[in-house]
């Protein structure tokens, strides 16, 4: 049977297709999405989850809106899977922790005539515990990759009035993120691998140091090696790293 594309006379999304349900594709699935479209079908492509939305791949790759929500390193592997299904009208939407990696591959392996939305929810299921399952205080970065303004702006009206939206190239997203997201990834690692804890006497910056502490060991370490290899920025800012690192040991060492 051939799934046909309904989106409305409005271009809002009926359908969306989720590949991949690990830990951030389940979350975004389950409490975002319904409330982000809470009139669209949530289909899901999962080899290991067991889900009256799981779907055939054919059937996810046939949705309005399609979300590889797979590690970056997954991505070329399954947008050339998706590139031979794909239809005409979908549009497909990245939700990487990287940015211009993505970009590229999208533009290289879809069809020219795909409509793609470049994404990075600044967010995930540890900092929606944090704001009290409150979805107004979680950012989300967007950019209309290659995509015209009739199919986008529905999207982004429609996550606008759930998320804080910012707009935002994956160049400048990348430069940006790269010296706030892994700088905070690399220290976060550091810090666990120090093994403090808490105490009764921790000032106010050292208990804010320990709840970064517990919301990125909640990222796995692929996520970090991910960021590293593939945000063409980070390794800049290792490099500032280890050097502003070597400054202050020498200051402290004279």
């Amino acid at each position: 049977m051939r799934w046909k594309l309904r989106r409305t006379m409005n271009n809002t999304v009926s359908s969306i297709g989720i590949i991949g349900y690990g830990r951030f594709g389940s979350f975004f699935a389950d409490q975002v999405l319904p409330v982000v479209f809470p009139n669209a079908e949530i289909r899901i492509s999962s080899q290991s989850h067991q889900d009256k939305r799981v779907m055939s791949f054919k059937q996810v790759v046939s949705s309005d809106l399609i979300i590889p929500a797979v590690p970056i390193r997954s991505l070329p592997e399954v947008l050339s899977k998706i590139a031979d299904h794909i239809h005409q009208e979908s549009i497909v939407m990245d939700v990487c922790s990287v940015n211009v990696f993505p970009a590229r591959l999208m533009k290289e392996f879809l069809p020219k005539h795909t409509s793609i939305i470049s994404t990075h929810p600044m967010f995930g299921s540890s900092s929606y515990e944090k704001v009290e399952h409150d979805l107004s205080k979680l950012t989300i970065v967007m950019y209309p990759l290659q995509i015209n303004k009739m199919n986008y702006d529905p999207i982004y009206e429609a996550f606008k009035t759930i998320l804080k939206v910012i707009e935002m190239s994956p160049e400048a997203h990348d430069r940006k993120t790269a010296q706030f997201q892994f700088l905070s990834h690399l220290l976060g690692g550091v810090l666990h691998q120090l093994d403090i804890k808490r105490s009764l006497i921790d000032t106010e910056s050292a208990s804010r140091m320990f709840d970064m502490m517990e919301v990125l060991n909640n990222d796995s370490m692929e996520l970090f090696e991910d960021i590293y290899h593939y945000n063409p920025y980070a390794q800049e800012e290792f490099k500032k790293f280890n050097n502003a690192y070597k400054s202050v040991t020498n200051h402290l060492k004279s």
